[in-house]
């Protein structure tokens, strides 16, 4: 479910590798998201951590399917599930000690969004698309997600992707304060680049 490479330069790379779902999260990747979270705070000898999708995109959400009334896991299973997306999101990522950069192509939707907004740097490839569909499926965006985006967007801005649902490209994500930078090649090495750039000078401006 996810993809960890620790670099010699003290970068751990985190992808999301649940390609065949567009790397949806649902209930076994949210529990290594929190576990590898977990394993990493308290690691001195690594310094930033770059968030990548693999297999052409970023995220695809919550797999909403896996969580909700249409899932046949165990009520009890669903339950540590829920507890670890609250925790890995809302605490987790907003206390991790080490520097986060993302980079982000193809889809970066809903669920996929606090990690931006714990992020200090996010690149997105030019093609990128990014936004908030639930609305489209009958429901409402989840209160970490809306209060992420509230804290990069304008409340205009927010308003708008949580009532149409609709997808806005790179450009208007870096408009809008999602992302910090459009790139036209992969956007995983420009995070790369980043991150090295912070662990071998954190005093080299972003």
């Amino acid at each position: 479910m996810l993809k960890i490479e620790d670099l010699s330069s003290g970068i751990r790379m985190i992808g999301l590798d649940r390609a065949d779902k567009r790397n949806a999260i649902g209930v076994e990747l949210t529990l290594a998201l929190e576990q590898v979270l977990l394993d990493t705070r308290y690691r001195e000898d690594i310094r930033a951590l770059v968030f990548h999708g693999v297999g052409g995109h970023f995220c695809a959400g919550m797999d909403l399917k896996d969580f909700f009334d249409s899932s046949t896991r165990p009520p009890e299973e669903l339950r540590r599930a829920r507890a670890a997306t609250e925790n890995w999101r809302c605490h987790l990522l907003r206390q991790m000690p080490q520097r986060i950069f993302t980079a982000v192509e193809g889809y970066c939707l809903g669920g996929a969004l606090p990690i931006l907004q714990c992020s200090q740097e996010v690149t997105a490839h030019r093609d990128a698309r990014l936004g908030m569909p639930e609305i489209n499926f009958g429901f409402v965006p989840g209160g970490q997600i809306v209060k992420s985006v509230g804290r990069m967007a304008t409340h205009r801005a927010l308003s708008y992707l949580a009532l149409t649902g609709r997808l806005i490209n790179a450009e208007r994500a870096r408009q809008w304060g999602l992302v910090s930078a459009v790139v036209e090649h992969n956007p995983l090495d420009h995070a790369l680049q980043l991150a090295h750039d912070w662990v071998t000078n954190p005093a080299t401006p972003q």
